[in-house]
């Protein structure tokens, strides 16, 4: 299983015609939980190609690397989100079934402005996923929330006064 962590409006593509994006990461209430990111698990077969969207748009030529140095990293550490979902809005050609926990999903017809080069049409899913949950697309490409994590800044002893 491949894990990539994402945040709000980040995809992946995979097998170069399915996008996952995510779309919002919120408590169960629904409350939108900002800074927080999901972890997602992919298990497909070796064959399918599995590339964050940035990376696929530096190595497209279209993108510059950036040539300056890495900001430093600041102090503090990932916690955990225990009550967390996330809403996916996965993008895939019209023929191919989207899964939710072993549920065909319904999804709806794209515009003609994102279809294909091909010429051929999308279908677009918005699936709001648990922890517990899994997407099955294609039916031998699974995706799965695995965690949500918050980053934690840890206070600096300059900024608590000593």
């Amino acid at each position: 299983m491949l894990v990539l962590t994402r945040k709000r409006n980040e995809s992946i593509v995979l097998a170069d015609e399915i996008t996952v994006t995510v779309e919002e990461i919120s408590g169960r209430d629904g409350a939108r939980l900002g800074g927080t990111r999901v972890r997602l698990g992919f298990q497909c077969p070796r064959h399918v190609s599995i590339e964050r969207s940035e990376c696929r748009f530096r190595s497209s030529g279209a993108g510059r690397w950036n040539d300056a140095a890495p900001a430093a990293p600041r102090p503090g550490r990932l916690s955990e989100v225990p009550d967390a979902q996330v809403q996916l809005c996965i993008r895939v050609p019209r023929k191919v079934p989207v899964c939710l926990n072993g549920k065909l999903t319904l999804g709806i017809e794209s515009e003609a402005g994102y279809d294909d080069a091909a010429g051929s049409s999308t279908v677009v899913y918005r699936i709001t996923c648990h922890r517990e949950d899994i997407v099955t697309i294609c039916r031998n490409i699974s995706v799965a929330p695995v965690a949500f994590l918050r980053f934690v800044p840890s206070r600096s002893p300059v900024a608590q006064g000593c």
